[in-house]
């Protein structure tokens, strides 16, 4: 037996998949999806690197993606029994000269002589054992002329989307290279292939780690310097490097077959034995799928009569389909796309289009039929009416702070009170307008809402007071915990959006106060209020843990994200009850199930818990708390949706029984959210819920008469019960859309 040759294999995952549009997005692109099987295409590419042969062994991978991604990239590269060695993170696109770059700096210096494979993450290549094969032959041929080995597909068409690879003479299977062609157009393509000499070029090769480090150096010099600093400067976590982003912004945009390729000192080609396709389109999508005996590719429900060589998908609906030929259908539940296979290539200019409108995803129609509004439309109500609404009519700049509510006309409601914890909700939302941009006055009302909050807010026994008469008066001076983790909140987004150091001040004299004088250190957790009532609540914990979470995005501080997880602990030991799937929300002082009234759970918090959890698994890589989450997710879902209205009720026992159909807003925001997130975590479960729940939102909740507004309760038959709009349902509201906005990558933080 000859000698083992061992190979590091780096996976690039770079790429937005636009002619796969509606399913592959810059929020999500191909090689996060089950396109081809029942896994993703990274999945399915880490798994080719892991197979066990003769001759050659596979070191553990590494793999090169967005910053962006970084959950997504963690969660399929460390649930598998694949091992990944790093993360390579990019904080921005600087192409694949950079990205490899980035990936061998450290073998070049410890380890010159690592051969080192290089491979994409979206293509289909069924036969893993031929692929072992053909990697183990180029790793052969580079042990014996160093260089770079290219991997040459076999063309099958005259291809104008690929590139090319001109092969010397020789018998083969590895040949010299004699020089790469771009995407040639149609008539130079039949020349290629009617020449035999050309290959496709797949974008699979090889090298050691030193070799490409020294062509860097000699013909790109500014990528390789600049790469080296961004790893030099990364912020390293576990397996994930964080690129500096200065520094990889600092390197030129070119591709590695620009930048290397076209002028290396010595190149050879392997011709590949095994299926290849780079799903580069729906119609080779179709090519690469499994077919029925009319040539039809189709996955989820779909029903066809009369229907030939077709690709049919649909990720939401039953889609049914006859009479046509040669169609490319694709549902989603916030798009649909049909379009003839000849015209395939269009995709591409469809979503480049939907992107120049600013409504990504375009106009979707959710399942009772009612229109759910654009994106366009969600910023417009969002910046040009509600914030209006809210840092004008809603702010009290008589007696300071806030109202507590306004009349559905829009003018203040006179409830005889003020609640603390409103006036830090509406400074929540100032703030975050504020870091958004918001062309509005959102600095004038931080100012007078902070002023309020520390000139009247604060006992002078220390910690936040509870009411206000409407005078701004004290009326009642206990100090609440849920109270004070909503200071907490609002503080860091003040911190956030303004750097004040004032807010990081009050912040800790408040998490001093509650530290001194709210923790129970004998049986865990908070008490209600400064008052020790004979009761405890799971509510202020989870605001607890929202306002930790908070503090430790904008800082970066270890000590937040520990007391976060001290609510975790709580939920998981205390508050989730494992036999209903559901959360307990009220005990006696010693934790104990209160037995004075009947059990009532609420679906809003489940949502809300399952979005705070998949936060906490992201922060502190706790894939575990997922299954937490399905399964409060799954109890919600099943039975906490009204029938009449599919709007979230506001309570119901434990096993989804005796259900009260009334509904507030905020509930349908948090199940706004938690469809959000779950989705993107790939949390089994409903990924239409967050269309059902904009539907809801928008047609049910968001058509008071004053702009801006809301209707804040609905009955089981959808009819409005609610007096006024409460100032505390913005929080709820403004914190949903926002998250919306920002999953379908239409606002990004200025900060």
């Amino acid at each position: 037996m000859g000698s083992i040759h061992t190979i590091t294999p780096v996976i690039l995952c770079g790429g937005a998949g636009s002619r796969l549009w509606p399913m592959s997005r810059d929020s999500k692109p191909k090689q996060f999806h089950r396109l081809v099987n029942d896994k993703t295409l990274l999945t399915n590419t880490l798994e080719r690197v892991d197979y066990r042969g003769e001759g050659l062994r596979y070191l553990p991978t590494r793999i090169v993606g967005g910053i962006a991604f970084e959950s997504l990239l963690t969660e399929q590269g460390e649930t598998g029994g694949v091992e990944v060695e790093r993360y390579v993170l990019e904080p921005l696109i600087r192409d694949t000269a950079a990205a490899i770059a980035a990936s061998i700096v450290d073998l070049v210096e410890t380890d010159p002589e690592r051969m080192v494979l290089v491979l994409p993450s979206d293509h289909q290549i069924s036969d893993v054992a031929a692929f072992f094969d053909v990697i183990r032959t180029g790793a052969e041929a580079l042990a014996r002329r160093g260089g770079i080995m290219t991997i040459g597909i076999t063309p099958t068409r005259p291809e104008t989307q690929y590139g090319y690879i001109e092969r010397g003479d020789a018998d083969g299977p590895v040949y010299d290279v004699s020089r790469f062609r771009e995407k040639p157009d149609l008539e130079t393509a039949r020349t290629f292939l009617q020449s035999g000499r050309f290959f496709w070029n797949g974008g699979i090769f090889m090298f050691r780690a030193g070799e490409m480090g020294a062509e860097l150096a000699r013909q790109q010099p500014e990528v390789w310097a600049q790469a080296k600093l961004a790893v030099e400067r990364a912020e390293i976590e576990g397996k994930c490097y964080r690129l500096d982003p200065d520094a990889f912004a600092a390197s030129p945009k070119v591709s590695i077959d620009y930048a290397v390729m076209e002028n290396a000192s010595r190149i050879g080609v392997v011709a590949a034995s095994f299926d290849w396709n780079d799903l580069g389109s729906w119609n080779q999508l179709h090519d690469g799928s499994p077919l029925d005996e009319a040539g039809n590719a189709r996955f989820g429900d779909v029903l066809t009569i009369d229907v030939s060589n077709s690709y049919l998908r649909s990720e939401d609906r039953l889609l049914a389909v006859a009479g046509l030929d040669n169609i490319i259908v694709v549902s989603q539940p916030d798009a649909l796309l049909i379009v003839h296979r000849d015209k395939s290539h269009l995709v591409k200019d469809i979503a480049t289009s939907v992107k120049k409108t600013g409504e990504w995803p375009p106009l979707a129609v959710a399942h009772s039929g009612r229109p759910v509004p654009s994106t366009r439309v969600i910023r417009k109500w969002l910046f040009e009416t509600a914030l209006p609404l809210w840092t004008g009519a809603g702010v009290d700049r008589v007696h300071g702070g806030v109202h507590e509510a306004l009349n559905h006309d829009g003018s203040p409601a006179d409830l005889g009170f003020k609640r603390l914890r409103v006036l830090a909700r509406q400074i929540y939302c100032f703030a975050n307008a504020e870091l958004l941009g918001w062309d509005g006055d959102a600095r004038e009302a931080l100012t007078h809402c902070f002023t309020t909050l520390t000139t009247t807010g604060w006992h002078p026994d220390g910690g936040w007071i509870h009411l206000w008469n409407t005078d701004g008066t004290v009326r009642d001076p206990q100090r609440d915990t849920y109270d004070q983790c909503f200071v907490l909140l609002a503080l860091a987004w003040l911190w956030r959006a303004t750097k004040w150091p004032e807010a990081r001040e009050w912040a800790e004299r408040t998490i001093a106060y509650m530290d001194a004088h709210l923790i129970d250190h004998a049986k865990g957790g908070f008490y209600e209020s400064s008052l020790r009532l004979d009761y405890r609540r799971a509510n202020p914990h989870m605001h607890y843990l929202e306002a930790m979470q908070a503090w430790y995005e904008v800082t970066g501080e270890k000590a937040f994200l520990d007391r976060a997880q001290t609510s975790v602990d709580l939920f998981k030991s205390v508050f989730f009850d494992p036999e209903s799937w559901s959360v307990t929300e009220h005990f006696e002082r010693d934790w104990s199930v209160r037995h004075d009234k009947p059990a009532r759970v609420e679906p809003g918090h489940h949502y809300e818990w399952v979005w705070l959890l998949l936060r906490q698994a992201r922060f502190a890589n706790q894939p575990e708390l997922k299954e937490y989450c399905r399964k409060l997710y799954a109890t919600s879902h099943a039975f906490g949706h009204a029938r009449g209205t599919d709007a979230v009720c506001d309570s119901m026992a434990p096993d989804g029984s005796a259900m009260v159909g009334t509904a507030r807003l905020w509930c349908q925001t948090e199940a706004l959210k938690a469809g959000l997130l779950a989705r993107a975590e790939g949390l089994p479960g409903d990924e239409t819920l967050f269309i059902r729940m904009l539907d809801v939102i928008f047609n049910r909740y968001l058509t008071t008469p004053a702009p801006g507004g809301w209707y804040d309760q609905i009955d089981p038959n959808g009819r409005v019960i609610s007096k006024d709009m409460p100032a505390s349902t913005f929080y709820h509201v403004f914190c949903a859309l926002v998250e919306y906005l920002r999953y379908e990558d239409m606002l990004p933080l200025t900060e």
